[in-house]
């Protein structure tokens, strides 16, 4: 099974920092975030193609070069000619992952091991989701009967997503997608599903499509979003704990 890691992002929120490195480079103790978020795949994956963007992704190829760990590596670019969106960074690797299922990891998705290792051995389409406080714009993900949060509960399948509001407060306790994907090549022949700022969403086309291909609902553990500067204390408390 191959990996790919989007990493074609330009990391605006660390700006100024990700003016000058990527985002997957800046220093998370003594390694990079990208070397946090690709190593618990390590075990279980065979190649790993990077999506890239034509700004700084160079760095990141320079950084991981042709192999990693015995991994072999392959890189695609998502440049401004491009659609942009996770699903359309996805599309670029189309020649790139062969047949069968592949995972897919977002590169600012810090993930246990073991709860990868768990999901990839169901051998079957699925979205990592977890139980966590995240900010109210980020769609609660819905999963067999009487999921979503509020009673602490998740199905087998994900079912849908919610949007919250306002209202609600600036953080909510819900079930989110944590960035980690188990997928097949059946999802590059779907309807584009546009988000709201205009880029091309894969966890939106998924969700347009769950009635033809269902999604098994990973119950993650463990997880920690470096969406900011503000994630970047929980983020070493994250990989302290797993040394």
């Amino acid at each position: 099974m191959k990996l790919v890691i989007l990493a074609a992002g330009y990391g605006t929120r660390f700006y100024p920092l990700t003016k000058e490195i990527p985002k997957g480079l800046i220093k998370l103790g003594d390694k990079t975030l990208l070397d946090y978020v690709v190593a618990p795949y390590l075990n279980h994956v065979s190649d790993i193609v990077f999506v890239i963007n034509d700004e700084l992704g160079w760095m990141i190829k320079e950084y991981f070069g042709d192999n990693y760990k015995n991994h072999n590596i392959a890189y695609t670019v998502q440049t401004p000619e491009h659609k942009r969106g996770t699903l359309s960074a996805l599309k670029l690797c189309k020649d790139l992952i062969g047949e069968g299922l592949f995972c897919v990891s977002n590169c600012d998705d810090l993930l246990l091991e073991e709860d990868i290792e768990r999901a990839i051995e169901c051998a079957v389409p699925g979205m990592g989701i977890s139980h966590v406080v995240m900010p109210y714009n980020y769609l609660g993900i819905d999963s067999g009967d009487g999921a979503g949060g509020k009673d602490g509960k998740s199905g087998d399948f994900v079912t849908g997503f919610r949007r919250h509001n306002k209202e609600d407060g600036e953080k909510v306790l819900d079930y989110f997608a944590n960035g980690f994907y188990v997928l097949s090549r059946e999802i590059f022949d779907f309807p584009e599903i546009e988000t709201r700022d205009g880029e091309i969403g894969l966890p939106h086309t998924l969700f347009a499509n769950l009635q033809n291909y269902p999604l098994k609902a990973f119950e993650f553990t463990k997880w920690q979003s470096v969406n900011g500067p503000d994630n970047m204390e929980a983020a070493e408390e994250f990989i302290t704990n797993i040394r």
